[in-house]
């Protein structure tokens, strides 16, 4: 589902900051009506009563609407490939941040993969003159996300109600002004329900991988995580007419060859 999303915000009419304020604000909305009927409402009480876990998965909420944001501003704004490639290193920067933050021991070969991640995207700063802000702030928001996250255990639904709810006032604030200045654009046909389905487009792959890491094994699920950078390249080459010139192809290759390295790493851990 996730793979599908550059079609979806493609589609939808409205500036970047406008569609995230619409997938926060309808995610909240949702994930509670979602835990209303899953019979979660006194679980996700303990969580708001407790201040160090709300404070914990409100900055949380931060970091992941600041994923979100990176990521709609990339769709939007011509960069589908640049986006492809943070979601393609953003299990090395999980295992960065694991090693630098909470002492993770990183084996040889994904030492050598973050190497050639780094080589990949000196190439690129070097080729353009310019940091690949998308391709590094996209996974670093998320890295920055699972770190905090990892401090505190809360279920998937009530926490990410609490982490949406953090953002929803400062959003929903934003909705109300471009409405009254009349710049939203929001009305009730078809761009309007995209607008709102937003926030249910972002419920139900989390739901969908819930219930796929109980049915299927870890190796099975860890080359799934890169079915969505693959369908996000192919949008952006031959749906959108991204150019995929030498230095991004160049890139693309020793990236790929970081990821199989640490796929096939992480296969014989677990053997």
């Amino acid at each position: 589902m996730w793979g599908l999303f550059p079609v979806y915000f493609k589609a939808i009419q409205g500036s970047s900051s406008e569609v995230l304020a619409y997938r926060v604000v309808f995610a909240s909305i949702f994930v509670l009506i979602f835990i209303k009927f899953s019979s979660k409402m006194t679980s996700l009480k303990k969580i708001l009563l407790n201040k160090e876990i709300f404070k914990t998965l409100s900055l949380a909420g931060f970091f992941v609407t600041l994923n979100w944001g990176i990521y709609i501003y990339a769709v939007t704004n011509g960069q589908i490939l640049a986006a492809s490639i943070g979601q393609l290193i953003n299990p090395l920067f999980f295992m960065l941040l694991g090693a630098i933050f909470l002492k993770e021991k990183l084996s040889k070969p994904t030492k050598f993969a973050i190497f050639l991640v780094f080589v990949a995207i000196m190439i690129q700063v070097v080729a353009n003159r310019a940091l690949p802000f998308v391709s590094l702030a996209l996974p670093a928001a998320f890295a920055i996300y699972g770190l905090i996250k990892k401090k505190v255990h809360a279920p998937a639904l009530e926490g990410l109600f609490v982490e949406t709810l953090a953002m929803v006032p400062l959003f929903l604030a934003y909705i109300f002004y471009i409405e009254f200045k009349g710049v939203g654009n929001f009305s009730f046909d078809l761009n309007g329900i995209l607008l709102i389905g937003a926030g249910l487009a972002t419920l139900l792959p989390l739901i969908t991988f819930s219930f796929a890491t109980n049915e299927l094994n870890l190796t099975t699920i860890g080359f799934l995580q890169y079915i969505t950078p693959t369908l996000t390249i192919i949008f952006g080459i031959f749906v959108y007419g991204e150019e995929i010139n030498l230095v991004r192809l160049v890139s693309f290759a020793i990236i790929w060859i970081a990821v199989i390295i640490t796929t096939i790493d992480s296969i014989k851990g677990k053997k």
